[in-house]
């Protein structure tokens, strides 16, 4: 690396990037230039002529571990041979387990459960108990299993007595239909590397330099297992900030920071506090606010940048009143100062909030771009077509087969459904092979049954040959397999009130088909089907949908905002119970402290402006009721806000008299480019 990269770095990122031997803590506030100090980091190992299959990185998000791997790419370009392993926590365990998971008993073509699948299963799992799915909500007895996996034994409330026998079977399930679900990926490759000590040491031997990224979001498990493999090494660098720790219902644990020190006593510490993002104003009133938590090392951001404005209140009567004071100040702003809609942000605490923002907004006729909004990847059509990919390569995925058997409708009834399940409970096999015993049973009388049963399983057989025959013309039977089952009509069948729903539904499926044709084009030759399957379960959750050319406001919750800057941000509801939420102030201090995070994580995505806003009335159950002001706020001091001026609608005259300004200032530019 040249002396002219490392000059761009301050003399703390600059320690970081050169201190590559030994376990190392870097301490990295909000802004301060990680991602930058980690991908030279990188760069300069493999200038010190370490080999780049010997480095692995690790952070949270696939697009965080791209983007990475991107920046890498940039900084080494005359380097030649391969590259660094950029990845994340699920993605590497998923590539350690596909080579060694007959080691438990699985076979290397195990499916991965996104959510849905995994609910679709512990409600088969909950009828096998006879326990009422309308009565218990699956979803949360895979939230309290998750929690009592992590050792939170005190999560189960209500469910406690249902939850180990549920899940044990839920287990035994998933194992029967070699399926892993999430936490399988990081639980599974935990027991590969505590019971085979050969694997563990291959991968201890190829990867000698180690870099988590986020760590602060690391859970126990994840954390235990880079220590493993960092044990005999010790070339163990964690970037992380106790600060941003949010993330602790998911199973984070900070604490991670504090048994990092005790694992490795002979760490060197480093502190990244120079903040490149806020303006000075924003800053002090973050450093001011987080100092109220007691349980953080003691740091204090600083910037270069100038003062910048103090923050603004908004008060508003009521919710209504609030989504439209914002809208109405990002319309007139981005008029006036010619801004993008991207430089704007609107950030609150709870998903309930965002309707009534979006609403406003878009009653202006202002774009906007809700995260957390569905991916294309979850939409019911395109997760049909997957549902088929899959059953095409795995007879025996259950989910996915209770998934197409009635899709289209085929007269499966329900009392058929039961007759097959009675069957796979029998002879223990999965409900594809429940089917064939009762086809290929001649003493079974009910020849309607036996008929549309007998027409589904042949159906599947014939295409899961084709499929399986292709190399690379795969989509092609997938577009075949839609022709033949009459989707197009079946979709228009679903909503007949709306043809032009139907349609666009069916298009999504189709377009599912030219992702698929591009992967397999690119990759098929090399890249089995399998692989395609569990990567495009790990990766669902990213949009693919997104106009990126489209100048959009960005509307989400705090959590979702981590990692994200705007020029401008708006925090919206910023009010006891909604901020710190209700639940925290009940439980305990630990709780208020990660709220009280949140919201240091909030204010600090923003660059130039910040503007807090609370509503005197809420609606809450349909109940208006009276708010107060986030306790948050009297902990930063008043010098930090100005007094709000009321944002005014403006008229036909204003827009006219901006218009002619505005193509009075283009008219003079014309004139002097003449």
């Amino acid at each position: 690396m040249s002396m002219h990269l490392l000059s761009s770095l301050n003399e703390s990122q600059r320690r970081s990037v050169e201190l590559t031997e030994g376990p190392l803590l870097i301490i990295a506030g909000a802004g301060s230039g990680k991602t930058r100090m980690i991908t030279h980091r990188i760069a300069y190992l493999m200038e010190k002529n370490v080999a780049p299959q010997k480095i692995l990185a690790l952070t949270f998000t696939n697009k965080a571990a791209r983007e990475m791997g991107e920046r890498i790419a940039e900084l080494t370009k005359g380097k030649k041979g391969e590259s660094p392993l950029t990845s994340t926590f699920h993605s590497f365990a998923m590539m350690v387990l596909k080579n060694t998971i007959h080691l438990l008993g699985y076979t290397n073509r195990f499916t991965i459960y996104d959510t849905q699948d995994s609910i679709s299963l512990m409600k088969e799992v909950m009828r096998e108990h006879d326990i009422d799915i309308t009565v218990i909500d699956a979803r949360d007895l895979l939230d309290v299993y998750s929690r009592f996996r992590r050792g939170q034994k005190e999560a189960g409330g209500e469910y406690i007595g249902l939850t180990r026998e549920l899940c044990e079977s839920y287990q035994e399930h998933k194992k029967a239909y070699n399926a892993l679900d999430f936490d399988d990926l990081i639980y599974l490759l935990l027991e590969i590397f505590t019971t085979h000590e050969e694997v563990l040491e291959q991968y201890r031997n190829q990867f000698q330099y180690i870099m988590v990224d986020e760590f602060q979001d690391t859970s126990r498990e994840q954390y235990r297992i880079v220590r493993m493999l960092a044990q005999e090494h010790r070339n163990l660098a964690v970037v992380g900030d106790d600060d941003q720790s949010i993330y602790s219902w998911r199973g984070a644990d900070y604490g991670n920071i504090i048994q990092f020190e005790k694992d490795f006593p002979e760490r060197t510490e480093i502190f990244l506090d120079r903040n490149y993002r806020s303006t000075g104003m924003i800053l002090s009133a973050a450093n001011q606010l987080i100092l109220n938590n007691s349980e953080r090392k003691k740091k204090n951001l600083w910037t270069q940048e100038d003062q910048g404005t103090a923050i603004t209140l908004i008060e508003s009567e009521d919710s209504e009143k609030e989504a439209a004071d914002i809208a109405e100040r990002i319309r007139q702003d981005s008029f006036t100062h010619n801004r993008p809609y991207s430089d704007y942000a609107i950030l609150v605490r709870t998903n309930h909030l965002l309707p009534t923002l979006e609403t406003q907004l878009m009653d202006r006729h202002m774009s906007v771009n809700v995260s957390g909004g569905m991916s294309f990847y979850d939409r019911r059509e395109v997760k049909d077509v997957i549902a088929y990919i899959r059953i095409l390569v795995n007879k025996n995925d259950d989910i996915a087969l209770l998934r197409i058997i009635n899709t289209p409708k085929r007269r499966i009834g329900l009392s058929t459904l039961k007759y097959v399940r009675s069957i796979k409970d029998a002879h223990e096999v999965s409900y594809y092979e429940a089917i064939r015993i009762v086809v290929e049973n001649p003493a079974h009388e009910n020849s309607r049954q036996k008929d549309v049963l007998s027409s589904f399983m042949n159906l599947i057989d014939l295409y899961s040959q084709m499929f399986m025959a292709e190399r690379n013309g795969k989509h092609r039977i997938l577009s075949r397999l839609l022709d033949e089952i009459h989707y197009r009509s079946y979709l228009i069948g679903e909503y007949p009130a709306n043809e032009k729903t139907a349609q666009a539904k069916y298009m999504s499926a189709v377009q599912y088909i030219k992702f698929f044709r591009q992967w397999e084009e690119e990759h098929g030759g090399d890249e089995s089907i399998y692989d395609y399957l569990r990567r495009l379960t790990l990766t669902s959750s990213e949009k693919s949908d997104r106009d990126e050319g489209t100048s959009s406001i960005s509307l989400m919750t705090m959590h979702a905002s981590k990692g994200l800057e705007f020029h401008t941000v708006f925090l919206a509801g910023i009010e006891d119970s909604i901020i710190p939420h209700r639940r925290s102030v009940e439980e305990n201090d630990g709780n208020l402290e990660e709220e009280r995070r949140l919201f240091y994580v909030a204010i600090t995505r923003a660059r130039k402006h910040l503007f807090i806003s609370y509503a005197k009335m809420r609606k809450v159950r349909g109940e208006q009721i009276i708010s107060s002001p986030s306790r948050f706020l009297s902990e930063i001091a008043d010098m930090h806000f100005a007094a709000p001026e009321e944002p005014k609608e403006m008229t036909k005259e204003d827009h006219m008299d901006r218009l002619k300004a505005f193509l009075h200032v283009l008219d003079d530019k014309e004139r002097k480019e003449a």
